[in-house]
Parts: structure tokens; C-alpha cells; sequence
């Protein structure tokens, strides 16, 4: 599969912490990568890193064979690589529809009437939950919930050569979930790649074919296929610790 984000030997301190420590990682068209580890070990920064947020202090970056500097979140979706974070940020006064299309100003160019939008809108989101969202009401008479569903509708709805999901599953119920999951398992099956944080194991033995393993910043491990076993990714991330 090719290689559609990479990183080589990034690195991002905040003062005295080193949250990314030299991590190179590769994701690829038509797979989820999951990325793990304890609290503190820099799988936010990485995203945030990948996704315009945060600037490396050194290191590369590049989509496909063309380095980037990732300025903003904007900048990285006109590259083709979208992030739906943890936090569930949507405008509590504006309708449904319109957080979707928050930040989609690529979907404007052509000038296509604003009802084609909202139907966009309308079908990823009708993908997204099992249950129906009225998108006609304001954000903030939303159940968290679906308020999360719009989110994760906004990422996709950029139509990304990389998908980034943070910890997107927390806020969102059991049949939810699974909406996500089989939207997810299309759009890699269409050649987008996924990169994909979580702490429940199985969601990530459910979803994964590599997970990066984080520690202290660095990338300690890369697990893939078949070593997808809870065992194996708990021995991963216990190596460190010290016995007595």
C-alpha cells in the first residue's frame, strides 16, 4: 500500500518535556493505524502535530513524497489530512447542519447550491448514528452524543486522504459507536488511511492493522497483523516498567 502521511524524527519538547522524541511513523492508504500508550506518552502531541496544531521543533513531515510544514488545522485539510479531536466542539447556536460544514470551505468553491451541502451533511451524519439527529435544531440542544456524531461527520465530510480520530468513541453510545466503526472500515476499503487513538482494547483489536506503541514520547513499538493480541500490546506497554 503506498504511503500517504509519514514522519521522519520529529520532535516536540515543552520545556523541560519531551513529548515526541525522534518518531517516525508511516500510515498507509486502506489501513487503520492505532495509536497507544499510557497518559503522558505523546500520542496527542503526535496528532496534534500531524494535524497543524502543533509545530515539531525538528523533524519532517510529509503527505505522500511532499514535504509539508503544517501551519493549521486548514492548512493540513487543503492537504488532504482532516483531525476530529477528543473535545466535542461544536457551535452551540448554530443548527446541525452548519457544524458539519464547519471549516469546509473547500466544499464552496463551485458555488453548488447550500441544499446539495446540507444533504451532504445530512448523509454522513444519517451514516454516523443509528438513531435520527435533528440537524434542524442548534448544536446546543443536542445530546452530547450527538453532538460527537456531528464532529466525527465533519471530518469525514472534508473528503481526507487521512482521516485522524483522537479518542472520538469516548462520548458516543454502543450503536453509535459501531456506525463509526463500519463508516471507518468503507472509507479505508475507498483507499483512505485512518490514524486512530483509543484506550479500549477492543476497539483497537477490533479496527487495527498497525498499532504504534508510545512511550515517554517515543515510538517503542510497532505492532501489526496477527500480533494484534491484547497480550501482546499489554507487553508492550509494560516493557518499561521496572521490577523489583
Amino acid at each position: 500500500m503506498a504511503t500517504v502521511l509519514s514522519t521522519d524524527k520529529i520532535s516536540k519538547s515543552f520545556g523541560q518535556t519531551h513529548a515526541l522524541q525522534q518518531v517516525s511513523i508511516a500510515i498507509e492508504a486502506g489501513k487503520v493505524h492505532t495509536v497507544l500508550g499510557e497518559n503522558g506518552s505523546g500520542k496527542s502531541t503526535l496528532v496534534k502535530t500531524l494535524s497543524g496544531i502543533i509545530v515539531a521543533d525538528s523533524g519532517r513531515i510529509y503527505v505522500g513524497d511532499t514535504r509539508v510544514n503544517p501551519k493549521s488545522p486548514a492548512h493540513m485539510i487543503a492537504h488532504g489530512v482532516s483531525v476530529v479531536l477528543q473535545e466535542v466542539l461544536v457551535a452551540p447556536n448554530m443548527n446541525g447542519y452548519d457544524n458539519v460544514l464547519i471549516g469546509q470551505n473547500h466544499l464552496f468553491v463551485h458555488k453548488k447550491p447550500r441544499a446539495e451541502h446540507k444533504q451532504l451533511a445530512f448523509d454522513w451524519v444519517q451514516k454516523l448514528s443509528a438513531k435520527p439527529i435533528d440537524l434542524d435544531k442548534p448544536a446546543g440542544e443536542l445530546t452530547l452524543n450527538e453532538q460527537q456524531v456531528l464532529v466525527v461527520a465533519r471530518g469525514f465530510i472534508s473528503n481526507p486522504k487521512v482521516l485522524i480520530l483522537d479518542e472520538v468513541t469516548a462520548a458516543l453510545d454502543f450503536a453509535d459507536r459501531e456506525c463509526v466503526f463500519t463508516a471507518i472500515r468503507m472509507f479505508c476499503r475507498s483507499g483512505g488511511a485512518v490514524v486512530f487513538v483509543s484506550h479500549r482494547m477492543a476497539e483497537i483489536i477490533a479496527l487495527s492493522h498497525t498499532v504504534f506503541v508510545m512511550h515517554n514520547g517515543a515510538n517503542t513499538a510497532q505492532v501489526q497483523g496477527d500480533d494484534i493480541t491484547p497480550e501482546h500490546l499489554l507487553k508492550c506497554l509494560t516493557q518499561h516498567i521496572k521490577q523489583d
